[in-house]
């Protein structure tokens, strides 16, 4: 009886472990569910990507979850989720990891983002050298006035959208250090940092600038109303005298300084519905939507012009 008992149980487990095997198979590169994970300072391109390619392919559900780079990457690691829409590369532990169990993550850059800086609407300085920009990050500038004698707004607060953040990560590679300043505090996400700025005149924030590229949208709007986008010198050059915010043909001539690349990265080994969602994001359609939120996409997207030579005649 128990030996019986054993082999139902063992059996059960086995038709379980080979529908759950089986659940995950039934996806193509069109049709599906998958799970991934976008880092959160990339909102605004993940879900454009989603909704316009669950528009496109009727069959398919792709479920994003959004959190900050560390905890990102971590579920990226750990097999819960086959694609990762990230920041930055995976570095030398992280590929050795995969390494190991032999698994070989595919990674595609697709754009090109920044890291934008924002200050008060009513602080007088809106434009700040590359130097500026890190002795402030360093921690030695720590008052306005260090930066601008007539500059009121007292001690300098520095604001990020969460401590395990991309833009953590960038600063801290930008600096060279592993701490940041005694004035750096995390809040809970990059609209939380502009509404802080809004309303604190000596704050300086720190976000992903695709929060803010898209002119048309809503959100960007908002933002872009309550708090004012820091132009930056070129960190050298023949125009390390001029100032440029981060917009994309700044971004594409290299003017804006602190930039970054957007990459996917995929541990899917057949070709699912992760590598299908990745191969569209790198596509045309995908392409066009991040130049239409503002940012440089990787690959050149054609448009074609018609040109007609008739004359142009009004109405009779």
């Amino acid at each position: 009886m128990l030996n019986r008992l054993l082999t139902v149980c063992v059996s059960l487990l086995l038709i379980t472990s080979a529908c759950s095997k089986k659940q995950k198979e039934l996806n193509g590169p069109t049709f599906g569910q998958v799970n991934i994970v976008a880092d959160n300072t990339l909102f605004p391109i993940a879900i454009a990507e989603e909704d316009i390619f669950e528009h496109t392919y009727k069959r398919a559900q792709v479920d994003i979850t959004y959190a900050p780079e560390i905890k990102a990457m971590n579920a990226f690691l750990k097999d819960s989720v086959e694609m990762i829409i990230s920041a930055r590369k995976l570095n030398e532990k992280e590929e050795a990891y995969f390494k190991r169990i032999n698994v070989i993550p595919r990674t595609h850059q697709v754009a090109t983002d920044a890291v934008a800086f924002m200050v008060n609407r009513r602080n007088p300085d809106s434009t700040l050298t590359c130097e500026e920009i890190l002795k402030v990050l360093k921690g030695e500038v720590t008052s306005w006035n260090q930066l601008s004698p007539n500059n009121s707004n007292g001690k300098i607060t520095i604001v990020f959208d969460n401590a395990n953040s991309s833009t953590v990560t960038y600063v801290m590679n930008l600096i060279k250090r592993q701490q940041l300043p005694a004035n750096s505090y995390a809040l809970k996400d990059n609209p939380s940092v502009v509404d802080y700025v809004s309303k604190h005149p000596n704050a300086i924030g720190i976000i992903g600038y695709s929060w803010v590229s898209d002119y048309d949208d809503p959100l960007s709007k908002k933002l872009l109303s309550t708090a004012t986008l820091v132009a930056v010198s070129p960190c050298k050059g023949p125009k390390a005298n001029e100032y440029f915010r981060p917009y994309a043909i700044n971004i594409i001539d290299t003017l804006y300084p602190f930039r970054r690349n957007v990459y996917v990265i995929s541990r899917e080994g057949r070709s699912g519905l992760a590598t299908g969602f990745a191969s569209f994001i790198a596509g045309d359609i995908g392409q066009r939507i991040i130049q239409k939120a503002g940012i440089p996409s990787y690959y050149k997207v054609e448009y074609n012009i018609e040109l007609n030579s008739e004359p142009f005649r009004v109405g009779k």
